[in-house]
Formats: C-alpha cells, structure tokens, sequence
C-alpha cells in the first residue's frame, strides 16, 4: 500500500498551490523549518515538524507543537539540509510516493541542491517537487506523464550521458537515441495529448512538466 507524504520547505510558493489541499487526507504532513509557516496560511496541521528551527518563529512553533505537533529538533551544525533530514524521515517511515512543495526559489545554492536531493533517494520512494502546476521528478528506466495537449515538457540528462531515450506523444519524438548531459535537446518539447511516455535504457533525466499558465487541475505525472 502506497504511503503518502507531503513536505514543506522553505522556499518561494506560487500564488496557487492546487496539490497541497490533498494533503488534508491521510498523508504525512511534514513542516520543514520555515516552511512550516505555509501550512498556517492553508489552515493546514503538520503532523511532524523538522529542522534546526532557525526560520521558524518560536510562538509559531510553539502553537503547532500545542496542536499535536511532533518536533524533531536538529542542532545548526549538521551535514545535511532540513530538507534532506525530512526526505530521511519519510522514507525511513515508510513512505514511497513524496510531494515536495517549496523546494523551487530563494538562494540559488538551496535550489540546485533541493533539486538534486531526490536523486539519493530515488530506490526509496517516488519523489515529485511541486511549484504551483509545474511539477520536476526523475526518470530512471521509463514513466507516464499525464497532462494536458500543449503541455510543456522537458528531458534534461543528469551525471552524464542518457541513453536510449524513447517517448510517445510528444511533438519531438525520441527514437532510442542519446541525450548528452550539458546539450539542451530535451528541453521545452510539446505533449500532443493527454499522456506522454519515456522511457530510457541507462541514465537519469530530470523530467519538468509544465502545464501553460491558463491550465489547471491536470492530472499528475508519476513514474512506473
């Protein structure tokens, strides 16, 4: 059975959120630090709040943690991220399918590295960064993405060459052919429907789908 978890960083949010009302169900909902902050401006209650708590108001905390809020508190001289010690926490509780709102924005070092995180943990859970309606996860072997025609959807290699990338229902199909990693040949391709495929033979490609800006409500993305 697939455990859900939704986490909240500290990052920029859009002015529309569509995905983060779901995580009113039985999900894990996990506060990141600062990001916690978000979940007051949703009415929203964390289940788990984590982090160094150096962007977290202590009276806010303190009211969460009065609702039934657990707090894992971590010392400021650490070797991992909040969001890595929250990625840690998810999948060592069980949780394989991620929602990452908050990862996108802020300092460009945090950024690239809230990008980059899910890698490590991509044989633990499906992991899926959230900004608004566009979504980034990783393709290691093959995935449906579920969207709308005209959607927007870019493949970037990562760490190298990928190789024998395969898709359907895109206006720029891919043929079993390589994508070197620092081209920019995957990038801003088109769905002519509402599923596109991937599929690779060695690799790892960052997947961005975006939908246009006057679209909303479509189906999610998910790697098989």
């Amino acid at each position: 059975m697939t455990q859900n978890a939704y986490l909240f960083l500290n990052g920029d949010y859009a002015d529309l959120e569509p995905l983060a009302e779901q995580a009113r169900g039985e999900s894990l909902v996990i506060g990141v630090d600062g990001g916690t902050q978000y979940l007051l401006s949703i009415g929203l209650q964390p289940h788990i709040i984590i982090g160094d708590m150096d962007s977290l108001p202590q009276t806010k905390l303190r009211q969460f943690e009065a609702q039934g809020a657990t707090i894992i508190r971590h010392p400021p001289e650490k070797d991992e991220t909040d969001f890595e010690l929250a990625l840690s926490y998810a999948t060592q509780h069980g949780c394989d399918s991620i929602l990452v709102f908050g990862a996108i924005g802020g300092q460009v070092d945090q950024m690239l590295a809230n990008i980059f995180l899910p890698i490590q943990y991509m044989d633990k859970a499906s992991i899926c960064l959230i900004h608004g309606t566009e979504e980034l996860f990783f393709i290691s072997d093959n995935a449906s993405i579920k969207g709308k025609t005209g959607d927007i959807l870019s493949l970037i290699p990562i760490a190298g060459t990928v190789s024998g990338v395969k898709t359907t229902g895109l206006r720029y199909p891919l043929n079993g052919e390589d994508l070197l990693f620092g081209k920019t040949r995957g990038v801003s391709n088109e769905m002519l429907a509402n599923e596109a495929r991937v599929s690779i033979v060695s690799g790892i490609l960052l997947c961005i789908h975006t939908p246009p800006m006057n679209v909303n409500g479509q189906e999610r993305s998910h790697s098989e």
